[in-house]
């Protein structure tokens, strides 16, 4: 008995749980950036894609929306029943994406009007996602 006691106590000696710690914190690490890095961004709003020709681009900025070519600059200012009516033509048309394009403008209205433009402009009859024809540009 003695000499089983003696063997356990030399293995509890040299077991060394720094190890295991540092491990199970690292990983408990990194779950918690991906868990951050998906609350942070949705990954099904992040599309690098550039607005083709016949697209329209909407430019969020401090003085409000507004209609744009390049996604730099305002050519015409668009008030929230003009937002409207152009999601609602853009609805006849399922070959136009929406892109738009935050530059200091409110993040919270961009977000209400791409889920808005999202469910009228990518979704069928059925409410099932067929295409994507919003895209959020914030870089």
């Amino acid at each position: 008995m003695s000499r089983l006691l003696k063997r356990w106590e030399e293995e509890v000696e040299e077991h060394d749980i720094s190890k295991e710690l540092f491990l199970g914190i690292m990983m408990l690490m990194l779950c918690l950036g991906i868990m951050i890095l998906n609350a942070t961004q949705p990954v099904w709003r992040v599309h690098r894609h550039d607005p083709e020709p016949d697209d329209i681009v909407l430019l969020y900025t401090r003085d409000g929306v507004g209609l744009s070519e390049d996604g730099y600059t305002v050519k015409q200012p668009l008030s929230e029943k003009g937002f409207l009516r152009l999601i609602e033509g853009m609805v006849a048309d399922p070959e136009t994406d929406l892109h738009l394009f935050l530059k200091g403008g409110s993040r919270d209205l961009l977000v209400r009007h791409a889920s808005y433009a999202d469910s009228l402009l990518s979704t069928d009859q059925a409410d099932k996602k067929v295409r994507t024809a919003v895209y959020v540009h914030t870089w």
